[in-house]
């Protein structure tokens, strides 16, 4: 019986150390898709960020279509993103600061192998999550926290087509 005892005990503190969270935080997006230069649409997400011992999660859940949610991975120790299929790392020389967004800088992210038609690059920083996404054969997405930031539009467009 003492055995069996102790093998509840481990077990139990394996998980819980497994699915230990250090928080989650919840903030809404507005998703701006510009394609050659022009605003074509916004869409309004909720972004979810859950922030684990060796991980951050980012869930951006659209409001009204599920099809468009995306998860990015964050990896702190390492400065790896993970979106979708692809690995991102950190491009030297591409931070720049928005202290109106935040008061951290925005890492530009490439392609860890870069591909013709991959989506790259990403502007993201831990604190606010992903600012940008480009792609050179689709439209350019720039996730904001409210229409007031419109004025950053600009800037942040000519760092994702650089």
């Amino acid at each position: 019986m003492r055995k069996v005892f102790q093998i509840i005990i481990i077990v139990l503190i394996s998980v819980s150390c497994s699915n230990s969270k250090k928080g989650i935080f919840t903030e809404n997006r507005v998703l701006h898709v510009y394609d050659l230069g022009s605003l074509k649409r916004t869409e309004d997400y909720k972004l979810i960020i859950e922030n684990r011992d060796t991980l951050i999660k980012y869930e951006y859940k659209n409001l009204t279509d599920q099809s468009k949610n995306i998860n990015v991975f964050y990896i702190p120790k390492s400065k790896l993103l993970k979106f979708s299929m692809w690995e991102y790392i950190p491009k030297e020389g591409g931070n720049f600061k928005i202290p109106s967004l935040s008061k951290r800088e925005f890492i530009y992210y490439e392609m860890k192998e870069p591909e013709i038609d991959g989506t790259s690059p990403i502007l993201f920083n831990p604190e606010y999550g992903i600012l940008g996404i480009g792609n050179v054969m689709a439209p350019n997405f720039i996730y904001l926290k409210n229409n007031a930031d419109l004025n950053v539009t600009e800037n942040i467009i000519e760092k994702l087509i650089k």
